[in-house]
């Protein structure tokens, strides 16, 4: 059934200022749009072609890098929210069974997604720690959680509906045989249609940062709901290295995470924090309460009081008394042990309150055989920073472990003999005094180890001259004539696209 989603149409605005989640990308488009339907997205398409100019959809604006920036055209997607009809879909008979199959418009957050999918006793195979993101935005970004075993969103996807620059409508799959369709969607407004059922473009639109068209409606599969348990404990550095080296800990526990202090503690080792989430049979922990949270203060703190009060202050201590940085570095490590929360997957995954914080973060894919080095040369470079220019890094870093894939662009393609890539991401206040300038220095020194920047949280992907997208992703190649083919007056292209590379003759 399709879900009664109203939105109305609302005309072009102009001279507004678009602004990401923690205000440090902004623009000024020449128009800004906010469609409600297939259609209308096509009339924007033959105005922005009829006056030469480029285009850019976005999400939620959870991305700290430039991606969504655009000079010309932007598009809030918000208003195409509608969960559409399986029934449109001409199923193969091999395909996963219908009811595990979710066909949604791209403007529905993970939020919304995530309560449709409870009402269905179903739930997403794995997600984030936030769920304000789009759909659309996740995927094409390659976003993921965490577990060794576990894929990126855009593993979870069967197809994808794509609208051109000239106005069609591209249904993509992966290569007959593969794909889940054994013809093209029958989607009532779809107009002029592509059915493509080829692995190449598969795994280069899957993956594709807007650069390839505006993606319209995704399938994506999904799994009955379950509940999951987290458990949080301190350890060491030395201690939890010699575990992940051994590998025992990622192959029993569905999803992992390691929180590193860069931070001797008492002159001694570096403090972690082990988060394990499992599966579970068990009801609520508590009875009593609707909803088990983690720690009830601190987060009754972080929902209470005013999250520009808490930045506000946090900034004053960090730029003003840099020395104590390591003291709230482990003080943050201190407020996130819990001996147990249970509770529906999508609620446990998700990071909460501590998601309204200003913030931003560069964050690294490493290969399996590299990320315990990388820890190691992370740690070297911030209190190299600290001793010569107190440059701090203001929270602790975090290892989450996710497998690989075969999307041509995404920071988890699968490098032979690779089975998982280990996403390091350094998180920092905003406006902080040498914040950007660190995270810098620790993504510049990350490519010797292999290291792949996630394309929407910072990078210097081409800005820095030392590495190129042909090294950091070898089927480039490959993605750019997917790209050529789909694109070819390059509709799509912004400041983004340029700096990186992609948008080349």
């Amino acid at each position: 059934m399709i879900n009664q989603i109203i939105f109305i149409y609302m005309p072009a605005a102009t001279r507004i200022t678009w602004r990401n989640y923690v205000d440090d990308q902004t623009a000024n488009p020449l128009k800004f749009f906010k469609p409600g339907c297939l259609e209308d997205l096509r009339q924007i398409l033959v105005e922005a072609r009829s006056g030469g100019y480029k285009v850019k959809a976005v999400g939620s604006g959870h991305s700290s890098s430039d991606i969504a920036l655009s000079q010309d055209y932007m598009i809030d997607t918000h208003g195409l929210s509608q969960v559409l009809d399986t029934g449109w879909l001409d199923l193969d008979p091999q395909a996963p069974p219908e009811e595990d199959l979710f066909f949604t418009e791209c403007g529905i957050t993970i939020r919304n997604l995530n309560k449709l999918l409870e009402k269905r006793k179903k739930a997403l195979v794995n997600m984030g720690a936030y769920d304000g993101q789009t759909i659309a935005g996740v995927i094409s970004t390659s976003t993921h959680g965490s577990g060794a075993g576990l894929g990126a969103f855009p593993d979870y996807l069967e197809a994808i509906l794509l609208l051109g620059e000239d106005g069609t409508l591209y249904h993509i799959e992966r290569s007959r045989g593969k794909g889940i369709s054994r013809g093209p969607v029958q989607l009532p407004s779809a107009g002029r249609l592509r059915f493509i059922q080829d692995d190449a473009h598969f795994f280069s639109a899957g993956v594709s940062m807007g650069c390839m068209g505006i993606i319209y409606a995704v399938v994506i599969r999904v799994t009955d709901q379950y509940m999951l348990k987290e458990t949080r404990f301190f350890t060491t550095w030395t201690d939890i290295k010699t575990a992940l080296r051994a590998g025992k800990i990622l192959s029993e526990n569905r999803h992992l995470e390691v929180l590193v202090s860069p931070y001797r503690h008492q002159g001694k080792d570096h403090k972690c924090l082990v988060t394990k989430r499992n599966k579970t049979e068990a009801a609520y922990k508590s009875p009593l309460l609707p909803r088990r949270h983690r720690k009830i203060l601190p987060e009754l703190f972080v929902r209470v009081v005013p999250d520009v009060l808490i930045d506000a202050v946090m900034r004053f201590l960090i730029n003003h008394f840099p020395a104590i940085i390591p003291f709230l570095v482990q003080s943050e490590l201190n407020t996130l042990t819990d001996k147990g929360y249970i509770d529906k997957s999508y609620k446990v995954l998700d990071l909460g309150p501590y998601n309204n914080l200003a913030a931003y973060a560069a964050e690294i894919a490493l290969p399996a055989s590299r990320y315990l080095e990388a820890v190691e040369e992370i740690i070297r470079v911030v209190n190299q920073s600290v001793a010569e220019g107190k440059q701090y890094l203001n929270a602790p870093f975090s290892l989450r472990f996710v497998r690989t894939n075969e999307f041509f662009l995404s920071m988890q393609y699968g490098q032979p003999g690779e089975p998982f890539v280990c996403m390091i991401e350094f998180p920092t206040a905003g406006r902080t005094i040498g914040g950007m300038e660190l995270l810098g220095r620790i993504e510049t020194a990350l490519y010797a180890y292999g290291g792949i920047p996630h394309w929407g949280q910072v990078n210097h992907v081409g800005g820095t001259g030392r590495s190129s997208l042909e090294r950091l992703y070898p089927r480039f190649q490959e993605w750019l004539k997917v790209w050529r083919a789909l694109s070819p007056e390059g509709r799509f292209d912004n400041d983004f696209s340029r700096r990186c590379g992609i948008s080349v003759s």
